[in-house]
């Protein structure tokens, strides 16, 4: 059963209790097992309106295929009030981002994963180096520690 790691975040409302609510989602799912959750961290939003983020990244583990996975997380915003505007940089009620599917690379009309910037967000990778600083980019082949320590130096 591969591991899963998705990106949390909220700026707009109650910014706790929409994360609490995605929190208990996933964990009443019977098709999600073991969330582990990151340290929240308070953020400025990056090139978007409104106030400021929390952020996080929580790891499961799941038999949902990845394009399952996203459409779960999707479902779950929704549910939390969060409507899509077609905005790129638009605040978010709930925003949850799917990192990573195990060591897959996945590139589908709508869906890449890893996400394609997560290793260039710091407010990303701190709370995923928290969670799983080993796991280790299909990709580039680096850890989330060293994509950590690249961003942190402005490599």
């Amino acid at each position: 059963m591969p591991s899963v790691f998705a990106g949390v975040g909220s700026n707009l409302g109650d910014r706790e209790e929409a994360m609490r609510f995605a929190a208990d989602q996933l964990t009443t799912d019977e098709r999600i097992r073991n969330l582990k959750k990151s340290p929240v961290y308070e953020t400025e939003p990056l090139d978007a309106p409104g106030g400021k983020y929390l952020n996080a990244v929580w790891g499961f583990e799941t038999d949902l295929v990845p394009r399952d996975v996203l459409g779960l997380l999707r479902e779950i915003e929704s549910k939390a009030g969060r409507v899509r505007g077609g905005g790129y940089h638009e605040p978010r009620t709930l925003d949850l981002d799917l990192l990573a599917y195990g060591g897959e690379v996945v590139r589908e009309d709508g869906l890449t994963v890893p996400h394609p910037r997560m290793h260039e967000r710091y407010f990303v990778l701190k709370p995923f180096c928290d969670l799983s600083p080993n796991w280790t980019h299909p990709v580039l082949k680096k850890t989330v520690k060293e994509l950590l320590a690249s961003v942190e130096r402005g490599a």
